[in-house]
């Protein structure tokens, strides 16, 4: 029996009984974020070891994956072995997969000079190779979409935005071949690192298996507030995935970083709130990259998946 179909059975035990009897009738259950949200996160936010990952994200009540890095390695590079052992723990656990990650045009884009020199994670000759190994693999863990980006951020992105769209929609088409959904993110060190840059991206790139993977947190690096200022700047009907974390910017510094979630200043009750309001039925991860003296990377993420726990029972109540 599933843990909270168990605990749904003692609620109504304890309610039905008398209060002759001497037990005190349990107060109505407040309802589970769980069932509002689609919520699960990164893998490798727990650990690179994928069952044991899987393990710690289902005792905090968790049945939807991400997945990014696994055993060392990037999920696109995964031996076909290590993807049946993806497989097998997805089934052991019961978890579905969100999202399959790729670097996607996290490269230069042809032609364009970047203020300083970048490594390309894969260059733009074997872009295509990776989507479809990306797709692939979302075939094999159950998923229709795959996460990719707006390549290396240029001195003027708004300069080349249409070229990308373009670069966008020929990987769409690649995608759609394999009834795949792509979902672009916004992030800080490709062209979209805003809400803002992203809609105006996908505004000229109308695919329609093409979509954002909207991050809360990547816009304020470049200036943006992200709810309500970036997310209003984003067709919401093609937010397909999002980015759950928190951010902390310092004005005098003019320096954003990351922070637990729900201590830094990104409006996640009102984002979540907005959500509902939107009928928002698309998945969602938290991905804390968070480093706290004396906090393994695990206990910050365990610590942040109790803040966002924590903002969607406050926009639910």
């Amino acid at each position: 029996m599933e843990r909270r179909e168990f605990l749904k059975g003692l609620g109504l035990l304890y309610g039905s009984a008398s209060l002759g009897t001497g037990i005190v009738a349990a107060a109505p259950a407040t309802a589970s974020p769980l069932s509002h949200f689609k919520l699960g996160a990164i893998s490798d936010g727990f650990s690179q070891n994928f069952d044991e990952a899987l393990k710690m994200m289902k005792t905090n009540g968790l049945s939807w994956v991400e997945i990014r890095h696994v055993y060392g390695v990037y999920n696109t590079e995964a031996s076909p072995a290590q993807i049946k052992s993806l497989k097998d723990s997805l089934d052991k656990y019961g978890f579905h997969v969100s999202v399959i990650d790729s670097a996607l045009y996290k490269c230069a884009l042809p032609g364009t000079t970047l203020p300083k020199a970048k490594k390309d994670d894969y260059p733009y000759q074997k872009q295509m190779d990776l989507l479809k190994r990306a797709c692939d693999r979302a075939h094999s863990l159950g998923t229709d979409k795959v996460r990719g980006f707006t390549f290396w951020r240029v001195a003027k992105p708004e300069q080349i935005s249409q070229r990308i769209a373009g670069e966008l929609e020929k990987a769409a088409e690649v995608a759609n071949r394999a009834g795949i959904r792509l979902v672009i993110e916004n992030e800080e060190s490709c062209n979209a690192a805003t809400g803002h840059e992203l809609g105006q991206i996908l505004g000229m790139a109308p695919a329609r298996n093409l979509g954002a993977n909207w991050d809360i947190g990547n816009g304020y690096g470049r200036g943006e507030v992200s709810f309500p200022d970036g997310y209003n700047a984003l067709d919401r009907k093609r937010i397909w995935h999002m980015h759950l974390k928190d951010i902390t910017c310092d004005a005098k510094l003019k320096h954003c970083s990351e922070a637990i979630a729900g201590q830094g200043q990104v409006d996640l009750v009102g984002q979540f709130k907005q959500l509902l309001h939107d009928g928002y039925q698309e998945t969602m991860s938290l991905e804390c990259e968070f480093k706290a003296p004396g906090l393994t990377h695990t206990e910050t993420t365990k610590r942040s998946l109790q803040g966002i726990l924590q903002a969607m029972s406050k926009a639910i109540a």
